[in-house]
């Protein structure tokens, strides 16, 4: 686990992040912690802290003292009594320095339910030390942050309406710009129609950017149905087994999979499974990926960017195979 914790405001608090605070903050998810961290300090929701109280939070995530005020005094040149913490925040995501125009590796992955981009995702992020962007989890943080593009995103998803293309491209726009995206990122569930595609490859043209390669993950749809139709869930904690690729212990072999005998490993409670992992909303699924994601690759296509991945494979042969890809267009 890479977080310690000390109790603070009744909530746990990340106390043992590696490395420099200021290396720390690259991320958006721990940048979002310490916004949701500087507003318990911040009961009337003014949006800005007293520089004591300011400190006194940096100190509870171990910022040390000289970077700490090295870092004040860069961001705060008016020198006022008060920090608002939501612009501190994103000063410090900010690059400092300008970032190459097309040096960053920007990759779209597509795969249908079941293909294994959960497992692939983190492997790319870690081998390319890039952060991989959900359109979900970006709404998410900025509904979260409170943002302008957060405020108006939560009034649409509060109706029930679906975020309009301008607005997701506002939200990509700031989220790419941010400093830990100055190698480049992954983007998961965006484009996902053909529309979105061009107004993204737009945005990437104004700083003489391009889609690096669109991975399309391809997996047979009887190993798909297989790997999706057999998922069981113990729904209180999460955790995931599969029939037969992941049994738990109280499956035996040979036996049918069934409530009496899919157990969780921990507690010996019943798995339960998801409502649409069955075939015939997987078929459903299917149907609407393809639907919307083939005339995406048939728009990359022709620049040779798009690449299929077999995934039916051995682990190793898998990641051979991004490792190739990735390594013909220099990455």
């Amino acid at each position: 686990q890479a977080f310690g914790s000390s109790r603070f405001g009744g909530s746990t608090l990340p106390t043992s992040w590696p490395g420099s605070w200021l290396a720390r903050m690259n991320s958006l998810c721990q940048a979002n912690r310490l916004i949701q961290l500087f507003k318990r300090y911040d009961p009337n929701g003014a949006g800005e802290l007293d520089k004591q109280k300011f400190i006194e939070v940096l100190r509870q995530i171990q910022a040390e003292e000289e970077s700490m005020k090295m870092a004040l005094d860069s961001f705060d040149e008016s020198r006022r009594d008060t920090v608002r913490y939501v612009d501190f925040v994103d000063w410090v995501m900010k690059p400092k320095e300008a970032i190459a125009v097309g040096s960053r590796t920007v990759l779209m992955l597509f795969g249908p339910p079941g293909a294994g981009k959960g497992t692939i995702a983190p492997i790319l992020v870690e081998a390319l030390g890039i952060p991989k962007l959900a359109t979900a989890d970006m709404l998410r943080a900025a509904v979260s942050l409170g943002s302008a593009v957060g405020r108006e995103a939560a009034g649409i998803l509060k109706r029930g309406g679906k975020v309009p293309d301008e607005l997701m491209m506002k939200l990509i726009r700031s989220r790419i710009k941010l400093s830990d995206c100055s190698k480049g990122f992954i983007l998961d569930g965006f484009p996902s129609t053909l529309e979105q595609a061009k107004l993204f490859d737009d945005l990437l043209a104004e700083t003489g950017e391009q889609v690096t390669a669109a991975l399309a993950l391809d997996v047979p749809d009887d190993i798909l149905k297989k790997r999706v139709c057999g998922r069981w869930v113990h729904k209180a904690s999460g955790r995931s087994y599969h029939e037969t690729l992941m049994p738990p212990k109280s499956l035996k072999p040979g036996e049918a999979a069934s409530e009496q005998n899919m157990l969780d490993d921990v507690t010996g409670e019943p798995l339960t499974k998801k409502d649409d992992d069955t075939e015939e909303a997987l078929q459903n699924k299917l149907a609407a990926y393809r639907q919307d994601v083939e005339p995406i690759l048939a728009y990359y296509e022709p620049s040779g960017k798009v690449r299929a991945v077999n995934c039916n494979v051995q682990p190793a042969e898998m990641f051979a195979a991004f490792k190739g890809i990735l390594g013909h267009f220099g990455k």
